[in-house]
């Protein structure tokens, strides 16, 4: 299927145990290809993600084709108001097509949902590819440090 084509029928769906470990893999392939190697130590939450996430009130949802995972992302609560985006991620091979959009459109639309105001995310100062997505999506740089930028985006 072409990928534009995909970004218009893909089913986002929260994860269940059937596409948890394949959520857990692309986030991890992710992490290693963005920081050239990966920290078993590191991500915590990724050992269960249905304990972590799910049974926690938060949301973690998956974008499908042909029944794989090819994105993932997840809706925290930072506060009464604030919700978190947390583990956005796309399949290499099917980066450049929209399913970033269309995952954090639908995160957009399950914070509203909950009553939250604002969302906030962060991102490493040098995933320039990112940075530029998410200031594309609305959000801007609230706050900078010397590894990341975090942004803010109020929800109509």
């Amino acid at each position: 299927m072409n990928i534009n084509n995909l970004q218009q029928s893909m089913p986002i769906v929260p994860v269940t145990e059937k596409y948890e470990a394949a959520a857990r893999q692309l986030i991890l392939d992710g992490l290693e290809e963005r920081f050239g190697f990966l920290d078993h130590s590191f991500n915590p939450d990724l050992r269960n993600i249905i304990r972590n996430y799910i049974r926690n009130s938060d949301v973690f949802l998956v974008g499908l084709e042909d029944n794989k995972v090819v994105c993932t992302g997840a809706l925290t609560k930072e506060s009464e108001t604030a919700g978190r985006i947390q583990r956005m991620s796309v399949k290499k091979s099917h980066r450049r097509g929209g399913l970033a959009e269309s995952m954090l459109r639908k995160l957009e639309e399950t914070a509203r949902q909950q009553g939250y105001k604002e969302l906030v995310l962060e991102t490493n100062n040098e995933w320039h590819s990112a940075i530029e997505f998410y200031k594309k999506m609305g959000y801007g740089v609230d706050w900078k440090d010397s590894e990341r930028s975090h942004f803010l985006k109020l929800l109509g």
